[in-house]
């Protein structure tokens, strides 16, 4: 991508930036132009503003060293926003091919089927599966003025937990429908269970209320912060589910994060 004068599409699970994000996509890109599509905007709840998530991507993307000239959002799945998708790649290409480029899993190939089939009423062209991966080769586009849209192979990014996930768990961490947020009140020393795929530790405090964003069939779970850790490993798989009992001995461990929240605080 970077040896060519190209306009770089850059697709983002807005669910999953962080599993999404290209590591080291600056330097790929060279001095080329970077338009940020942050997919799957329709699982969001419709409370949560456009202008914000939008906000919220392009500082994502300046803390990873990204400078993109705009951002858009979209849901490939349902074909919502394409043309304004069309519209903003036509605007910041101007004449020149233009690469689209992603981690699997983020729709990177649904998106491209949608504005084919915006443009020719095409269907399916190029063949997309929940599975991460399947994408193989660059694909190739024409474009009208012998310019090209060029589909390229799904990068692998191993801190998506798709890698952990069988295909019927995937649901958990893809969420396909609208998300329900749940607010849980927690007493400092308790621990909040997602499923088995992490937990929010309440330190110290007064009393809270958390809302959760998950999918809506995760089930969380909230007990004592003492003895939360041999609660953990006794019923990962069975209560604490995903993973389930075959997928949790090839499951990462937790890794402890800290943060110090003083005000109404987002945490990804």
């Amino acid at each position: 991508v970077g040896d060519s004068d190209a306009l770089v599409v850059n697709v983002i699970d807005i669910f999953d930036f962080n599993g999404s994000v290209i590591p080291g996509l600056p330097r790929f890109v060279s001095g080329n132009d970077v338009l940020l599509v942050g997919n799957k905007k329709d699982i969001l709840p419709k409370s949560v503003k456009p202008g914000k998530i939008s906000q919220w991507l392009m500082e994502r993307a300046h803390e990873e060293g990204l400078r993109p000239v705009d951002v858009v959002l979209t849901s490939a799945q349902n074909k919502h926003a394409i043309k304004e998708v069309i519209d903003k790649i036509e605007h910041y290409r101007k004449g020149r091919d233009v690469y689209v480029v992603g981690v699997t899993n983020v729709g990177k190939s649904t998106l491209i089927n949608a504005i084919i089939q915006e443009i020719t009423g095409d269907q399916n062209v190029i063949t997309t599966s929940r599975f991460p991966g399947t994408t193989l080769d660059k694909i190739e586009i024409p474009l009208d003025d012998g310019s090209y849209i060029y589909d390229t192979p799904g990068i692998i990014h191993r801190h998506q937990m798709a890698h952990y996930l069988t295909a019927k768990n995937l649901k958990y961490v893809s969420p396909k429908k609208e998300i329900k947020p749940k607010t849980y009140q927690l007493n400092p020393e308790q621990t909040l269970f997602l499923g088995g795929l992490g937990r929010f530790d309440f330190i110290a405090g007064e009393k809270q209320g958390f809302t959760a964003f998950f999918d809506n069939e995760l089930k969380l779970h909230r007990t004592k912060l003492e003895g939360a850790s041999t609660f953990y490993d006794k019923h990962l798989g069975t209560l604490l589910t995903p993973p389930n009992s075959k997928e949790k001995e090839d499951f990462p461990k937790l890794v402890q994060h800290v943060f110090t929240i003083k005000d109404k605080t987002d945490l990804v």
